[in-house]
């Protein structure tokens, strides 16, 4: 019988406070991790800012990522200089078909009757009559979490086509995307992430509508230009700190279609934007909202 070669890594986890977690990052880039992530050790999530930071929360896991033959012993023993007896775990990670899996993991998604989002390896049915491609990847925004399918629906439902579109938070792309294959003439997105912003263009050129979008940085956008629809699908938070951009970018009579925003904070966000009497519609605990400038 034949077996068949699998690759593995070796992961070592940190649980630490978070004073101490860029250290312990830093000791396992040093140490040679292939690659570093933090995530929240506790249940306090943190909600971005226009800006990125370090994350804040008060108790932190911090893993890297290591090849399975190295000394583990000898990489504990340097971590305990820093942590002292802090929680130290190690466990191994095999290797995996990752194209298998994102297939699997990432089927045809039905938007509405005629809109879909689907990815690159699959064909073009009649079944899918306006068929999104998004390739799986960094960037938020591939058409599962309830806020995309929100804001999808919103933009088919006011119909774009020949509009000029703006996505602050563009993602992957997929709402501008989706945008311009509804029929919007051209489409800008933003975001504060390049990686979001190759993303959309790839993704867009999956779509054949590369020649009409365009990608920014935030402090690219040009402050004098108006649109006759803006789209910000990011957090509450950081929607009521952009609350002044966001409306000066509305075209008199324009619409805007908000989402990232729970249940419990669409009340605060429809007070800040008051003049648009914001219409809600709602998919599990999220909420988009949308409304025309006067």
């Amino acid at each position: 019988m034949s077996t068949v070669d699998r690759s593995a890594w070796t992961r070592i986890s940190v649980t630490v406070e978070q004073s101490l977690a860029k250290r312990v990052e830093e000791v396992l880039d040093t140490l040679g991790a292939l690659a570093l992530t933090r995530t929240d050790a506790g249940d306090t999530p943190q909600f971005d800012g226009p800006t990125p930071d370090d994350p804040q929360w008060p108790h932190q896991e911090v893993s890297g990522l290591f090849n399975v033959d190295e000394n583990v012993e000898g990489l504990i023993a340097a971590l305990r200089l820093v942590v002292g007896q802090g929680c130290i775990e190690t466990s191994v990670i095999e290797d995996e078909d990752w194209e298998l899996s994102g297939r699997k993991n990432f089927p045809p998604l039905q938007i509405s009757p005629r809109l879909w989002i689907c990815p690159p390896w699959e064909p073009p049915t009649a079944q899918r009559p306006l068929a999104i491609r998004i390739t799986p990847g960094l960037a938020f925004g591939t058409g599962t979490h309830p806020t995309t399918q929100l804001c999808l629906r919103a933009l088919e439902s006011i119909n774009p086509i020949g509009a000029d579109v703006l996505d602050w938070g563009c993602g992957s792309g997929i709402l501008a995307i989706a945008a311009l294959r509804l029929g919007a003439a051209s489409a800008i997105g933003v975001d504060l992430d390049p990686r979001a912003l190759t993303a959309s263009v790839d993704n867009a050129e999956l779509n054949g509508v590369a020649d009409k979008l365009t990608v920014l940085a935030p402090d690219a956008l040009d402050p004098q230009r108006r649109y006759p629809i803006v789209i910000a699908n990011i957090l509450a938070g950081t929607i009521l700190e952009l609350s002044d951009a966001l409306d000066h970018a509305v075209a008199p009579g324009g619409t805007l279609i908000l989402s990232g925003i729970l249940n419990a904070q669409a009340d605060r966000v429809c007070a800040a934007f008051a003049q648009y009497n914001l219409c809600v519609s709602s998919q599990e605990e999220w909420v988009a909202l949308v409304g025309q400038r006067p």
